[in-house]
């Protein structure tokens, strides 16, 4: 085998249990000692805080956007849902110092808001990375969709051996923007970030006789800018041609007096940022267009609901009759079997929805991903986004996220996402969106749940039989946490792997534990994840706050190529 099939073949590993996914096949390594645990109190570091709640594409074909017709997105412009553009950084002498992507992922209601969802990633690559470290940013922006000032960003920011996460909230009618850590300063009205401002540059245009005042969060700072237009020419670009508006941004703030920003937008109806540079005290920066191109996604939208809510914020206990309730499709309850003497099991959904679940629509919990002595291969999170109605059932998103970082990064360039939709009483799936992109190699599916058929539509035509309570991966990583977790407890749950094959899991409840790390210390539960009988095999290990927000702090698993462990960084907006 060769050193790069090895290289994607350990990639494609850790993509496979990045929701808790026991999808592919897994190896325990009991004879060697068993799998490597979390922390213990005394290698705690400091602690960041927990912030309270601040109040799906399925098929797609990528074509270049200079081909693509015109399609309104938002605002009547040509801005469209699937964008993807991907950029090279130069910095002074060095040719090739950077990559930075943006994509316009997503309409929706998220968070309560209608929205466009906006992901940028920016990492640092050959020569810049090797003297000045990894950079490796990641930000996902939630903006109106007339105007693109938004009211939400979700940050991540590694640089070198230091990382961040942070969630910022932007209320524009009290003119503040709030932090994870519940900081806050004051913002001016239509304040962005500097994503969302290159959109609004977009569908706002400058006049050519005219200027602009912005402003625009950079860090924990505002920066005020004055957009001016400079005029057209022609651009040569690694995607085409252009006749380009040059507008000049002039920093308002004395610190920033010496930095000029320069951006190249396509003089048509698409207005692509296809050319950007910046002059600063080290040098210059420049950013040119390399690949941009439009996938058009089978969205999975949701209607809104409200009733369902308490004033706590919790569901409200079911019984009004709702298709949604319970088993979607089946009034049948969970099913309580018993697994051996003395303990039960749910493998039926596993919840019991008069019970307060363990999170909030809004909870966003962060993980660094390291595999055998690699300290940092990746990054995953887990959301839930929303809920709303799904045809006639009433349904959470729950949302995961996970991408290489560093030196696997460098191997190959890798984000997959997957969307559950599930029913708000039992957690069952009803639509799953699984989406991988490995390299240039794109794959995107669905499945849909049929409870009175027991069987799961595949968006390639075919369909695969299930059993009652059959979970997906991201609902799986839910159910757990929501399950009666008790020491000596043990719970059966049958799921659909990443290739849509039937599993089924075993969850011990084993034993409390206290343990380290970056969430400080934690009492915790130590859950053995296993193989049914009758051979079971240690999978994994899972360590969850003994606590009603039941976190999984840090999980481990075994595969063929390696040890992967998931330890969370940082966890917002949680109950």
């Amino acid at each position: 085998m060769s050193f790069f099939k090895l290289a994607r073949n350990i990639v494609f590993g850790f993509l496979a249990v990045v929701a808790v996914s026991f999808g592919w096949t897994l190896y325990a390594f009991q004879q060697q000692g068993g799998l490597t645990p979390p922390p213990k109190p005394g290698e705690t570091k400091s602690e960041p805080k927990v912030t309270p709640a601040i109040n799906k594409p399925v098929t797609s074909t990528a074509t270049p956007v200079s081909n693509s017709p015109a399609v309104a997105g938002f605002d009547g412009s040509t801005l469209r849902v699937g964008e993807r553009l991907v950029y090279n950084v130069a910095f002074s002498e060095f040719a090739v110092a950077g990559r930075i992507e943006l994509e316009v992922v997503e309409q929706g209601n998220f968070f309560g808001q209608d929205s466009v969802q906006i992901r940028t990633k920016a990492e640092s690559l050959g020569q810049v990375r090797s003297l000045f470290g990894d950079i490796d940013h990641q930000y996902t922006a939630y903006v109106n969709p007339r105007t693109a000032i938004p009211y939400r960003v979700v940050s991540s920011v590694r640089q070198g051996k230091t990382q961040t996460d942070d969630t910022v909230i932007f209320d524009q009618s009290k003119g503040q923007a709030t932090f994870s850590d519940e900081s806050s300063i004051s913002i001016s009205q239509g304040a962005f970030d500097l994503t969302s401002l290159i959109y609004a540059l977009r569908l706002r245009g400058i006049p050519e006789t005219g200027k602009q005042k912005f402003s625009a969060l950079l860090g924990r700072e505002i920066i005020e800018f004055e957009a001016v237009h400079k005029g057209k020419e022609q651009l040569v670009t690694q995607t085409g041609t252009y006749t380009a508006t040059q507008i000049k941004l002039y920093p308002q703030n004395k610190k920033y007096k010496k930095y000029r920003g320069y951006v190249w937008f396509s003089d048509d109806m698409q207005r692509l940022p296809v050319a950007a540079k910046a002059t600063t005290p080290f040098g210059e920066l420049r950013v040119d267009l390399t690949s941009a191109t439009i996938s058009t996604p089978n969205a999975t939208p949701l209607a809104k609901i409200k009733e369902w809510m308490d004033e706590s914020g919790n569901p409200r206990s079911p019984g009004s009759g709702s298709a949604g309730g319970g088993m979607p499709g089946n009034g049948n309850k969970p099913t309580i079997v018993i697994d051996s003497p003395g303990t039960k099991s749910a493998t039926n959904g596993a919840v019991d929805p008069a019970r307060n679940l363990p999170f909030n629509v809004g909870e966003r919990l962060n993980y660094d991903v390291s595999w055998g002595k690699l300290p940092s291969v990746g990054k995953v999170s887990f959301e839930v986004r929303q809920q709303g109605m799904l045809g006639a059932n009433r349904v959470f998103e729950f949302y995961g996220e996970a991408s290489t970082v560093g030196a696997a990064r460098s191997l190959i360039s890798v984000n997959d996402q997957i969307s559950s939709f599930v029913s708000v009483d039992s957690l069952l799936p009803v639509k799953t969106d699984l989406r991988l992109r490995e390299g240039r190699r794109t794959k995107m599916t669905s499945a849909t749940y049929d409870w009175s058929k027991k069987s799961a539509a595949l968006s390639s035509g075919t369909s695969v039989q299930i059993q009652p309570g059959t979970l997906d991966l991201l609902s799986l990583y839910y159910v757990i946490r929501s399950a009666d977790l008790k020491v000596g407890k043990t719970f059966s749950f049958p799921f659909l792997d990443a290739n849509h094959r039937l599993r089924f899991v075993k969850v011990n409840v084993v034993k409390q534990d206290s343990i380290g790390g970056p969430m400080g210390t934690r009492d915790t539960l130590q859950l053995d994840i296993l193989n049914p009988d009758p051979s079971p095999m240690l999978l994994a290990q899972v360590w969850v706050s003994n606590d009603a927000k039941r976190l999984p702090l840090y999980f481990v698993t075994a595969t063929r190529f390696g040890e992967l462990r998931f330890q969370m960084t940082s966890a917002s907006n949680t109950k």
